[in-house]
């Protein structure tokens, strides 16, 4: 991801960012000048292609945007599904959801098992095909997440991010290459930061029928730090305060989102301006 990001700079372009002027006791981002530079063209992009971006609501886990599902199984995920559309602004999109294959867990000993989850199956597809009866959009999603709403929700919200880029007119900064990484960014851009964020990673334990283990899962594309950054200059571009997601996020992660908050105030005290200025040329794709 760095070295893709830091090719993207042309031979002697000098830069907006010098974190390295910076005082030693400043507030630093959790990610460097070249991934911010990214970050600020893409919501330029973003926002050129589908609306100034901070113009959704940051979405919260609440039941003001998923209200309790009263079936079970698949239904629920339905339901899920639904309000994602409805937080993201895409409940009148065309969508059929599915559910993709799950994991598997390895057996490391008698009874014991070990789950590393992010690589294969999937989190979640999503699908653009033209058919016979015309355009048909499909999401999946991984079963094995059915009990873990915010990775559902995370999944959901990368999915629509696909389908969302899928619409524009113009290649992203850096080009086509890189989707998978501005599709986590759009799913910032639709609200849903905080999700994305809480389920990057996780490791936990599990027991059942006589079994017990660990878990740990890697979900998306960008780091926690990229995706705590993306939700500050967010709800900044949105003229709202970053913390507002502090109380929502993993408590690791709140440390993150406080410096970048504050290096971003130092950094960009005009976020909005710092992005209209962007020269998207700059990160044309190859």
């Amino acid at each position: 991801m760095e070295a893709r990001l830091r090719s993207l700079r042309r031979p002697g372009r000098t830069g907006r960012l010098r974190l390295n002027m910076l005082s030693l006791f400043a507030p630093k981002l959790p990610i460097d000048a070249d991934e911010l530079e990214w970050q600020l063209a893409t919501f330029k992009w973003l926002g050129s292609e589908f609306g100034a971006a901070g113009e959704a609501p940051l979405v919260l886990p609440t039941a003001q945007y998923f209200p309790p599902s009263p079936r079970k199984g698949a239904g629920r995920v339905e339901d899920l599904f639904t309000a994602v559309k409805a937080a993201a602004g895409l409940a009148d999109w065309p969508c059929e959801l599915r559910a993709g294959a799950g994991e598997r867990p390895a057996h490391v000993g008698a009874g014991l098992l070990l789950r590393h989850e992010g690589a294969s199956p999937p989190c979640g597809t999503f699908t653009l095909d033209d058919g016979d009866g015309g355009q048909k959009v499909v999401v999946t999603y991984n079963p094995s997440l059915a009990d873990d709403t915010g990775a559902l929700i995370a999944t959901f919200a990368h999915e629509l991010g696909h389908y969302l880029m899928s619409t524009a007119q113009t290649a992203p900064p850096g080009g086509w290459e890189l989707h998978e990484l501005h599709t986590d960014l759009t799913a910032v851009y639709l609200g849903f930061g905080i999700f994305l964020a809480n389920s990057a990673r996780s490791f936990g334990q599990f027991q059942s029928a006589g079994e017990m283990g660990w878990s740990s899962r890697t979900q998306g594309y960008l780091s926690e730090g990229a995706l705590v950054t993306a939700t500050a200059i967010f709800q900044r571009l949105a003229a709202r305060d970053p913390m507002e997601a502090a109380p929502w996020l993993k408590d690791y992660l709140r440390s993150d989102l406080k410096k970048a908050a504050r290096a971003l105030d130092r950094l960009h005290p005009d976020i909005a301006a710092s992005v209209a200025a962007v020269d998207l040329t700059e990160f044309a794709g190859d």
